[in-house]
């Protein structure tokens, strides 16, 4: 969503029911030639985009939740961004522990704890998702998961969210066998 489309939907006062935020980039090879601009980018775009958009779009989500008697926030996270992920196996598998992406994805965690937090009262549950190994473009091939797979989960998880969901960071990759992650 651009300027004009938070601009109108502020003027309209649009009842949003549900947000996804799914905003992802990593970028290889950190730990040997990491850089500042490099760093802050993973930052901006999966911590403070989502932040942003969310801000942008809470009077619609409280109206919804007003209206509705709920409205969900879901933040795409990963696994790489609980703590206990930082291990040496995941290490080898990445050819390297996590730097940009992995923080950034613990800082929009805890992005997601605080807002939980914030909103309950409102009526708003804010979660975060990781949805798995998928196969896309940014995992080059290695993963298996596919997309409709991952999204149906994903579907089948929202649908069954309620407000003591909010706070938690849920698993759906059916190679992980906990429902829930660690911070």
């Amino acid at each position: 969503l651009d300027d004009e489309a938070f601009a109108y939907r502020k003027r309209v006062s649009v009842p949003t029911d549900l947000l996804i935020n799914n905003a992802g980039i990593g970028l290889p090879g950190e730990f040997e030639t990491g850089t500042k601009d490099a760093l802050m980018r993973q930052f901006e775009v999966n911590t403070v985009g989502p932040f942003l958009v969310t801000l942008q779009l809470l009077p619609n989500l409280q109206l919804a939740a007003k209206v509705n008697g709920s409205a969900v926030v879901v933040q795409l996270s990963s696994f790489l961004g609980s703590i206990g992920s930082c291990t040496e196996d995941t290490a080898a598998f990445f050819k390297q522990a996590g730097y940009g992406y992995s923080s950034s994805k613990a800082a929009l965690n805890m992005v997601t704890r605080s807002l939980a937090l914030d909103l309950r009262p409102s009526g708003v549950v804010a979660v975060s998702v990781h949805p798995g190994y998928v196969d896309t473009d940014m995992t080059g091939g290695k993963a298996t998961l596919k997309p409709a797979d991952s999204v149906a989960a994903m579907a089948d998880l929202i649908a069954k969210l309620k407000p003591d969901s909010t706070g938690k960071f849920f698993n759906l990759d059916p190679q992980i066998p906990a429902a829930e992650l660690p911070w």
